[in-house]
């Protein structure tokens, strides 16, 4: 179902909903014809509901046949008690009949509910998760998921305890069969609301199924603002149940309805991932603050009683307390969570950056940080006299051996290269990779003649590399450029030159030399 047509019928249910409602309220009914009214609503949204279940899961498969069927049969429950309730009502003019047989019938929802949210929960699917998101894995994910599920029935129970449960026990019932029944509604409606609200904080439902999930969330929790209204006037005593108080029982089984025929979500367009992602954004930070919403709500219902200077008895505060307590659990978790974020957020920034200014082959530095070193160099030359020099590589006949013994065989002798010429410098100096076979070597403040560390390099690379068990000979060429006292405003590209030129004039004499860089070379390639 489009999101288009998911709107339409939302706006058609809400709509009637709210011209039963109104007409029923209006006074242009006679009493008993509102009583008809209602009733026929409520027992057309609950068959609407049943009839959406069944006939959906005919023609769907897996996850979405699961729990269309186990929310058909319960709705199919729901709605024999209704038809009940509407008889005793209607023929019988018994306005509040429970127990009956009515209650039978409606608590069969909650037995079809239960197994409907947890078909739902599947193994998530593969999804593109939004930026800074924290991914809980193992034990902690279990101990996460734990508390929030503990934080949300506890908060729940405080709500439903002060407005409908605590009322009846206080109240208590003329048989055990009509408080069984009594209590039966408030605590089967705490623990399906939990399950909703507990699976769309830790997003346990995969997106595909999550409009679904959300439209029959949304109508168990309406059908459960209704039940509460029903428990909480027939502890009180009262006769009747007003017919607007019975939004929920008309409201929720149509959004269930809707939520059976919205199929779950398929492919789409590049624009419309673009416009999920910022709002499965949005809806990541509401994820992240829901358990506390129900939180701060149980806080305000106790402060209210506070104020108004009604008592707040043991089971309330044992449980109140019991909720502060695993919300400061809960916050340290996600303090910890959140220095374990940062620290491996910068330590991935930290990569990220180690990534861009060095070879991922060699581990050297690579062209860019060479260039930054090189002219870190030229500046305290010309500021301080500080000497250095600048030594190019190359690698004698390095393309015979790739045509040789291959690529891989070529990378591997790379690396090994990369570690001789390491061993040849001391720890302030850079030797770096420009790419190909050709490095670099930045001598910064050498004690050491830069021709001493030129022929050290050379004897360096003539040892044989044992590469994939066989012994390669290996020359190289070396250009050295080592800038006097009076060469303070020589550039970074003519030092590279005049190493080039250096470089190639000991390929011409024979390769394997180390030549040092003098005005009168001439600078041509082979």
């Amino acid at each position: 179902m489009t999101a288009k047509r998911l709107g339409a019928w939302l706006g058609i249910a809400l709509g009637s909903v709210g011209l039963v409602i109104v007409f029923d309220s209006s006074g242009v009914l006679s009493t008993d014809a509102e009583v008809v009214v209602d009733n026929a609503a409520q027992l057309s949204a609950g068959v609407a509901a049943a009839v959406a279940c069944l006939v959906v899961a005919r023609r769907v498969q897996g996850v979405e046949r699961r729990w269309r069927w186990f929310m058909g049969l319960g709705m199919v429950g729901w709605s024999i008690g209704q038809a009940f309730w509407s008889y005793y009502q209607i023929f019988s003019d018994t306005p509040l009949p429970s127990p009956s047989w009515a209650d039978v019938g409606y608590l069969m929802m909650p037995i079809g509910a239960l197994p409907a949210l947890l078909a739902l929960a599947v193994e998530p699917r593969p999804e593109t998760e939004s930026p800074g998101r924290i991914h809980r894995h193992g034990t902690q994910a279990s101990v996460v998921f734990f508390l929030d599920g503990l934080i949300i029935v506890g908060s729940l129970f405080i709500l439903t305890w002060t407005t409908a449960l605590g009322a009846v026990v206080d109240t208590g019932a003329p048989d055990r069969s009509a408080f069984g029944v009594a209590i039966a509604y408030p605590i089967t409606d705490v623990m399906l609301v939990a399950i909703v609200v507990l699976f769309a904080v830790t997003r346990r439902v995969p997106a595909p199924y999550r409009t679904q999930l959300w439209l029959l969330g949304f109508g168990l929790v309406a059908i459960s603002l209704s039940d509460s209204i029903f428990v909480y006037l027939v502890s009180s005593g009262a006769d009747e149940m007003p017919p607007a108080t019975n939004f929920g029982f008309i409201a929720g089984p149509l959004l269930i309805a809707i939520a059976a025929l919205s199929t779950a979500e398929g492919s789409a367009s590049a624009q419309s991932l673009a416009a999920h992602s910022r709002a499965n954004r949005l809806i990541e930070r509401i994820h992240l603050l829901l358990p506390y919403i129900l939180v701060a709500a149980t806080g305000g219902v106790v402060g209210a009683q506070i104020t108004v200077g009604h008592d707040i008895d043991a089971t309330e505060a044992t449980v109140a307390w019991a909720v502060l307590a695993l919300v400061l659990v809960r916050v340290m978790i996600t303090q910890l969570e959140n220095t374990a974020l940062l620290e491996k957020a910068s330590e991935h920034q930290a990569e990220l950056a180690h990534r861009a200014q060095h070879d991922p082959l060699t581990g050297l530095p690579n062209r860019d940080l060479f260039s930054e070193r090189l002219l870190a160099a030229m500046d305290r030359h010309r500021d301080d006299g500080r000497p250095f020099a600048l030594l190019l590589i190359d690698l004698d006949d390095f393309k015979s051996i790739n045509d040789s013994f291959g690529h891989a065989a070529g990378d591997r002798l790379l690396l090994a290269v990369g570690e001789r010429l390491r061993n040849c410098v001391r720890g302030g100096d850079t030797v770096a990779r420009l790419g190909g076979d050709e490095f670099a070597v930045v001598l910064d403040g050498t004690a050491d003649r830069p021709g001493n560390v030129g022929e050290r390099v050379l004897d360096a690379l003539r040892h044989p590399f044992e590469i994939d068990g066989q012994m390669l000979a290996l020359g190289a060429s070396v250009g050295v450029v080592e800038p006097g006292h009076d060469d303070l405003h020589v550039t970074a590209d003519l030092l590279l030159q005049q190493a080039d030129g250096a470089m190639y004039a000991g390929k011409r004499q024979g390769k394997g030399r180390a030549v040092h860089y003098r005005p009168d070379l001439i600078e041509l390639r082979d």
